[in-house]
Order: structure tokens, then sequence, then C-alpha cells
């Protein structure tokens, strides 16, 4: 429970954060983002639970309109365009038309948001039951444009956050794997000043940026056969989130395949034996040893060897080989 006497607000500038400071309900009321926010309800015994709606909010609310309380409250916040395309998409309700087109005018004005405070939006956006429709019509009133120009919500994205739910069910897709798709489409550097723009936290540009890699790689795992190994050494290192958001985001069949082995099993796999295995059987310490297990880690990879005792029979025949030949 939070509780705060009454309060009006003033902005320095727009898109400033407001200064809040004690004054009537009305005023309280009439800061709020639109009308259906702007309700509230007696809590003195001789009138208890009587609602007190000065501003038509349950009309609103009844009617399923989203509008703002005067016409400069996009100056006052832009942030309220995405939470009007939020709520609006939600809730299945319509944006007013005085209030849209309002909302139209003061696109510009989101130039006034820090890019954390729209951030925030966007997270929020994305944690919603089906962000697709918001950022579909953030895409067509051009609100996501302001982000970065060449994001779109359209019938690629629709599909691709399905799929994310059904592959993370029954949990929600997290934020980075669906922040991750929407920049699928985008090329490196545009990638690049989105996570400027959005100072985006290290791990979350991580993935958008090793996502971005992983297409590079994308025409090596489209082959019908490749060794395990190989899969392995094209795969390994990268972020989860990124190897998950290429085999949601990717188009050809062998390479969701590959992805998917490397996630549910490659990735787990570990040899059995050691470098101080290694240097009992004889390896002097050096570069030989990371080149051996390397070999070794491969051989169990492609099922040629399957235990601990089969592991170390293969590094001493190498170990033999390379004695016989003055070293490998």
């Amino acid at each position: 429970i939070d509780i705060a006497t009454a309060r009006t607000e003033t902005y320095a500038r727009p898109g400033a954060l407001p200064e809040a400071k004690p004054g009537l309900l009305a005023n309280d009321l009439f800061r709020r983002d639109f009308t259906v926010n702007a309700m509230a309800v007696e809590l003195f015994s001789g009138r208890w639970g009587q609602l007190i709606d000065l501003y038509d909010g349950l009309k609103d609310l009844k009617a399923g309109l989203i509008r703002i309380l005067h016409d400069n409250s996009f100056i006052d916040d832009a942030t309220r365009i995405w939470r009007a395309i939020r709520y609006e998409q939600r809730l299945d309700f319509v944006i007013e038309p005085a209030t849209l087109r309002l909302l139209k005018r003061d696109i510009p004005r989101l130039d006034t948001i820090s890019g954390d405070r729209i951030r925030h939006e966007l997270e929020l956006a994305l944690k919603e039951s089906a962000p697709e429709k918001v950022l579909r019509r953030a895409s067509d009133l051009r609100v996501l444009a302001k982000i970065n120009p060449r994001l779109k919500g359209n019938d690629w994205l629709s599909e691709r956050f399905q799929a994310a739910r059904e592959y993370t069910r029954p949990d929600s897709p997290p934020v980075p794997l669906y922040l991750s798709l929407l920049a699928y489409p985008l090329l490196a550097h545009d990638i690049e000043d989105m996570i400027a723009f959005l100072h985006l936290p290290k791990t979350e540009a991580q993935v958008l940026q090793e996502t971005a890699e992983l297409k590079s790689v994308i025409k090596l795992l489209d082959k019908l056969k490749l060794k395990r190994s190989e899969i392995f050494r094209l795969l390994t290192g990268y972020a989860a989130a990124a190897l998950e958001t290429n085999l949601i985001a990717a188009d050809p069949p062998a390479v969701r395949k590959h992805i998917r082995l490397f996630l549910t099993k490659l990735r787990y796999v570990k040899s059995a034996i050691t470098g101080e295995d290694l240097i009992k059987l004889g390896v002097p310490p050096g570069p030989q040893i990371k080149q051996i297990l390397q070999k070794v880690l491969n051989a169990r990879l492609d099922g040629k060897v399957r235990s601990r005792k089969g592991e170390e029979e293969l590094a001493s025949s190498w170990i033999l080989s390379c004695t016989r030949h003055g070293g490998c």
C-alpha cells in the first residue's frame, strides 16, 4: 500500500520529470495519464466507497476509450504516448479520436525523453501478454521508429513472438529474448545505435550483439550433415538468449535443427579427463594439453568414445603417435 497526500505537478520543461507539491484532490486526479486513471473512492465512513469521478473516467471505461485529460498531456510527458498504446492494446480499447490526433501531433516530443525512460516503456510493452500488438500499433503510428527507423512491428515479428511463447511455455519469454527478436532484422550498426540510445545494460547489449554475430554463422549451419563437433565449435561461447533468438528467427530447417541440438544436448557435453590426467599420462605442460583435450571432447561429441576409459585410451594413442613422430 502506497499512502500519499494529494499532489499537484508542474513541469519545468516538456519531457522533464514533474515537480510535485501538496494540492487538492481535483489537482491530483487531473495529473493522471488518462481519464480511466483519474477516479477515486471516498474513505470517510459517511461516504465510504462512493466514486469520485471528476473527469468522466467511468464513462470512458464503459465505452472502452483511452482519453487524455488536457491538450498538453503528451507535451508534458511524451511517455504517455507509449502508455496510451499499451493500455489500448492490452484492454482492447480505442484511443479516443481527439487524443489520437494529439498523440500524432506530439510524437516528435518523444525526442525530449531520455533513452532510459523510453527503455522502461519498451520493457513494459514487452512484458504484456501479447507485446506484438503493442509494437504493431506503435509501428503503424511511427512511434517505434523513434527508437530506430528500421524497427518494424509486422507479421514476421508477430509470428516470431508467438513462436517464442511456444518455446518458453509455460513461462513467458524473458525481455532480452523479445528484444533481440525485435532487433533481429537490423544491421550491426543499427543495433549499436539502438543499444546506445536505450542505454541497454551490458548483458542485454551482449545478447543483441551476439545475435547479430550468429547471423553470419547461419550459412555454415545450413547443411544437412554436420559433425556434432563442428556444430559445437560454431556455437559454443554464445549467450543462450542469442542462440534461442536465432533458433526462433532463422528460416532454414537445418539451422534450427542444429541450434536446437546444441541447446538441448551438445552444450552440456564434457570430457571426463583433465589436463592433470594428461600430465600423468606423460604429456608435458604446454599448449598441446589444450589441443589434446579438444580432440578428446570432439571424439566424445561425435560418439567415438563414450567413457572415461575410452578417452584415456584415445589420448594415450595420440600421445604415443606424437612421441614416435617427434612431437605433435
